[in-house]
């Protein structure tokens, strides 16, 4: 599938992935080939100073070790080595990976990868011992300062709820009086008139802080015991309204002092428990206990990301989180018919009765009875501006007013769109959990993600999984389809600028290439199709000739209901047509054969979450 996820990854299918991006072959090429001709010799230049690996040198002992590690923060990963799955695991929690074939991973470090590492425990030092350990080369002395800057002031600083009032805590006064002459920070902050302390005196309180366990297992056997000690915090409040800006404030990027968010939920004694936990049959794969572990790895509850591939079990993870913090739970969704199957994974996989679970769209308006529960619904029910009906305002008011123990973000890659983000500002969670298959978008601005929501706590390899048979193995293949002669000469037209998506995917060869994979598919090998086409024309017009079900936009939540489980169950319809309300959230594990007529192309998050809809083991 080109285009898809991450460089150089080849793609493979359990069953059969047929992808049609049928263009026409003179569409293709473009101005690509002048740009690249203008900047190849000083690209030339730039690259070849990158890969200049003279300086680096080799321990004796080098071909025992599987990392290479480089003075501009990239390191490369030998797949083939008997130390491959501790090197992976503990790579994952430090840096970004850039690229992962199936013999070489290369991955970078960030200051945001660091700020993820030491937010799931890990210490400077631990970092900087095993990397070294590792790696076949002796560290750069560029690479192990970068460590030490990016890392040295992470958990400094804490963002804390408390009665539904936000708190910046610190056990450092000097770290606070530094962050206040910030101007943003510094406005954020709330004075109340009874107070008569000073503008540079904060609130002191007393408090446990536990030290946890790392990758200490690569570290000869060293065993790094946890210890618990009593510390005296200093904080003050700030407006609710500016959380998202303090905490951007704080990042790498800017003060340095990126912002700790942790709930300890079992000493919460304000908030009511929700008598929940997983059911028996409920067994999370070692991949998902691994996830679950960054995030709870010193008894409390970490806010961030945590990324899975489509079909490797993001629910279950989201539901075992809600089971182990058992306070009220906040689900959002993208859509309604993702709420229904969300609201189906809390009651499949947890104990919670079906009055302390509810739904909350346009068409579904509950509440659960009780102190305590779990409301599923979509990000747009929380962030729309307008006028509300009486009950929906009344709803909309008790998520406001309410202390979540657990707000659980499904498709978290779409919340740092402006009308999204909004979510963040309206709702009060002690602790946030991103779910997503794709950590990518194409405007820039997923690393919002960071002060939005948290550090990437996890990201399982897709590879892996597909070699562990938890998701199924794909092959991509491209249908060429040469357009006819009278819709090629329309093509070339200067005037017909604006219909050449039109016509291409208009293309009679390639509605006849579709018609015929699809007669196949389901003729001759019994195969559950989807048939993506983002240019709506073009999906009415396949549907109806070819006499086919499909789902757009204008859609209802009933009848996509009703084409799905009909989809899923009746033997007489096995293929569907989709427009890009399927990309995200829709649960489908009995397709196995994606078509694919028209995309937004160049969007690497599509393309994942498409191929998404067709990994589920099967």
């Amino acid at each position: 599938m080109a285009g898809n996820g991450e460089r150089g990854r080849p793609f493979k299918k359990p069953k059969h992935f047929t992808k049609k991006i049928l263009e026409d072959e003179d569409s293709i090429a473009g101005s690509y080939l002048d740009d690249f001709d203008d900047d190849r010799h000083d690209g030339e230049k730039e690259e070849g100073r990158k890969r200049d690996f003279t300086k680096l040198e080799l321990k004796p002992d080098h071909q025992n070790r599987p990392l290479w590690a480089c003075a501009d923060g990239r390191i490369f990963l030998e797949t083939f080595s008997l130390l491959y799955k501790q090197a992976y695991d503990f790579l994952i929690a430090i840096a970004e990976p850039v690229c992962r074939p199936h013999y070489m991973h290369e991955y970078n470090l960030t200051p945001h990868s660091l700020y993820a590492a030491v937010s799931v425990g890990l210490e400077t030092e631990t970092i900087i011992s095993v990397l070294n350990k590792l790696s076949k080369t002796m560290l750069p002395k560029e690479m192990i300062e970068f460590i030490q800057e990016s890392t040295s002031n992470y958990g400094k600083v804490k963002l804390v709820l408390k009665k539904n009032r936000y708190f910046v805590e610190s056990p450092y006064q000097e770290v606070l009086r530094k962050i206040l002459k910030d101007e943003v920070i510094s406005q954020a902050r709330l004075h109340h008139p009874v107070d008569s302390l000073g503008t540079d005196e904060f609130t002191v309180s007393k408090a446990a802080v536990e030290m946890a366990k790392g990758h200490e297992e690569l570290l000869n056997g060293v065993d790094v015991a946890a210890v618990t000690e009593e510390i005296e915090n200093h904080s003050f409040e700030i407006d609710p309204s500016e959380v998202e800006n303090v905490k951007q404030r704080c990042l790498p990027n800017a003060l340095n002092y990126p912002m700790l968010e942790e709930y300890d939920f079992r000493n919460d004694t304000v908030n009511p428990d929700l008598n929940m936990e997983l059911k028996p049959q409920a067994q999370p794969r070692p991949y998902q206990e691994k996830s679950l572990s960054k995030m709870f790895g010193n008894g409390r509850a970490r806010s961030g990301i945590i990324v899975l591939p489509c079909g490797a079990g993001k629910s279950l993870v989201g539901v075992s989180a809600a089971s182990r913090i058992r306070k009220s739970c906040l689900c959002l969704a993208t859509n309604a018919v993702s709420v229904d199957q969300w609201a189906f994974q809390f009651k499949l996989w947890s104990t919670i009765r079906d009055d302390q679970i509810c739904r909350f769209t346009s068409d579904s308006k509950e509440s659960f009875r009780g102190n305590a529960g779990v409301v599923v619904t979509t990000y747009n029910m929380v962030a729309f501006g307008g006028k509300r009906s009486e009950e929906s305002e009344k709803i909309i008011e008790e998520i406001r007013n309410r202390e979540w123990g657990l707000l659980l973000m499904d498709e978290v890659h779409v919340v740092p769109a402006h009308m999204f983000r909004k979510v963040i500002k309206i709702t009060k969670s002690h602790c946030k959990l991103g779910l997503t298959a794709t950590l990518v978008r194409e405007d820039e601005r997923i690393t919002d993600l960071n002060f939005l929501i948290g550090p990437k706590l996890y990201e399982a390899n897709w590879l892996d999984l597909v070699k562990g048979g938890f998701i199924a193995n794909v092959q991509c293949a491209e249908v060429w389809c040469p357009m006819t002669r009278e819709f090629f000469a329309e093509y070339l037209k200067k005037e017909n600028s604006k219909k050449k998506q039109a016509l291409y995917v208009m293309n009679p060869n390639k509605f006849r290439a579709c018609e015929f994979l699809i007669r196949f598919h389901e003729q001759q090998r019994g195969d559950k199709i989807i048939v993506f086409a983002d240019n709506l024309f073009a999906l009415t017009a396949y549907a109806m000739k070819l006499r086919k079900p499909m789902i757009y936009g204008a859609t209802s939540h009933i009848e996509r209901t009703k084409i799905l489980q009909a989809f899923k169950t009746s033997p007489e319809v096995n293929t569907i047509f989709l427009s890009k309300v399927g990309d995200n959230s829709i649960d489908i594990p009995e397709a196995n054969v994606i078509i694919q007529i028209s995309s937004h192309a160049g969007s690497r998050r599509q393309e994942a979450q498409r191929l998404g809809r067709i990994l589920r083991a099967k």
